[in-house]
């Protein structure tokens, strides 16, 4: 159970960065990491894997495969 919570703080750690990250430090958001990549796209990349991939992970988990 504590591992379902973990992933889910994460997620929603990832979210609310997105939602009030943009708008309040736009020019943070802006920094750019890789290329035409930057901090706000990284974000919204590892919020779009990292949330399947993590649910995965715990759903395999628990039915023991």
């Amino acid at each position: 159970m504590q591992r379902q919570w973990i992933y889910t703080g994460i997620i929603l750690f990832l979210f609310l960065v997105l939602v009030f990250g943009v708008p309040l430090f736009p020019e943070f958001m802006a920094i750019g990491i890789v290329g035409p990549m930057n901090l706000g796209m990284l974000i919204f990349f590892l919020f779009h894997m990292l949330a399947p991939a993590l649910a995965f992970h715990y759903l395999t988990k628990t039915q023991g495969r």
